[in-house]
């Protein structure tokens, strides 16, 4: 009988033996990709970031802020940390995370924008994946495993959490054998220009006024964020995002958000550098879609932003 059992749960163990090596596979694999998803979790992980200069935000930092560009004008060393479709609470949960395995930048440029930074993040389904690669880190997990539903079956159990997630379990185990070039690559420091042609969007072809909306808690966090940047001596500047002009006449309330931008800058001296209005939101061409930047429309703005940076003296004796 004795040998029985041992026989039994040494068969009962090769599934789980071999679930634990494919699942170490995938996440492995995932870890090394520069794929969107991916790819500044990966450099946050990594360690050994040393940016003079890093912009925090969501997916209009990622399209809109190019390294390229930043390094070259000012001559440092820039990093866009954006976590796309996800509003301020997240992008703190990121910068967090960049702090616990890298020194802290000597600028910051916060994109604020009244589309996606006075909120908190609604849809709390939207890429829980890109967690699963890093799902050991206790301090990480812990501040989204209840927004993104990660389970304990889902942290403990291996491969339960890539259930449903076929395209993460090929790229990852692709990955892990060697592939790095894959259709959403191409990720350079957190940026990757979008070279799609425009497309008009569901709320610009709308005769209706849109009321955008924001939460006390988010201006809130937003204050308190920029204070700690500021306190951990950090240079902190905002930047205000040009969204193409038509879709800002869409809305009834900028003027709100904005004065909530402005007033937190001047409590704390923060400086804010306004491109609500430049030359390029009056070109559908340099845009992808209304409220994001495309390649061309990016590198144009991004080199009015460093020129903008440079006349402030802002990063000089910093590099």
């Amino acid at each position: 009988m004795k040998k029985f059992i041992v026989r039994f749960l040494v068969w009962l163990s090769i599934p789980f033996v071999l679930a634990y090596g494919v699942d170490y596979m995938i996440s492995s694999g995932l870890r090394k990709t520069d794929l969107r998803k991916y790819a500044v979790w990966n450099d946050i992980y990594r360690g050994g970031m040393h940016p003079d200069l890093m912009v925090i935000g969501n997916s209009q930092a990622w399209n809109g802020y190019d390294p390229h560009i930043m390094d070259s004008i000012l001559g440092i060393d820039s990093y866009t940390l954006a976590i796309v479709g996800h509003f301020l609470d997240y992008q703190i949960i990121q910068y967090n995370t960049y702090r616990s395995f890298n020194p802290k930048p000597k600028v910051v440029a916060l994109n604020v924008s009244f589309i996606g930074t006075l909120g908190i993040t609604a849809d709390k389904q939207y890429e829980r994946e890109q967690f699963f690669p890093y799902i050991h880190d206790e301090s990480l997990i812990s501040l989204v495993k209840e927004d993104k539903e990660i389970s304990v079956f889902d942290r403990y159990l291996p491969l339960c959490r890539y259930f449903g997630y076929r395209d993460e379990m090929e790229e990852g185990i692709q990955a892990f054998f060697g592939k790095r070039d894959f259709f959403d690559g191409g990720m350079y420091k957190g940026y990757r220009g979008d070279v799609s042609p425009f497309e008009r969007g569901k709320i610009l072809p709308k005769k209706e006024m849109i009321t955008t909306s924001y939460t006390k808690e988010a201006a809130d966090m937003l204050e308190t964020f920029a204070a700690r940047l500021c306190d951990d001596g950090i240079t902190v500047v905002f930047v205000k995002y040009p969204v193409y002009y038509p879709l800002r006449d869409r809305f009834t309330n900028i003027a709100e958000s904005d004065s909530i931008f402005d007033d937190i800058a001047y409590r704390h001296d923060i400086p804010v550098l306004d491109f609500s209005c430049s030359p390029v939101s009056k070109d559908s061409t340099k845009y992808f879609n209304p409220s994001h930047l495309g390649k061309k429309g990016a590198e144009l703005f991004t080199t009015a932003f460093c020129h903008q940076l440079d006349f402030l003296g802002i990063l000089r004796g910093k590099q």
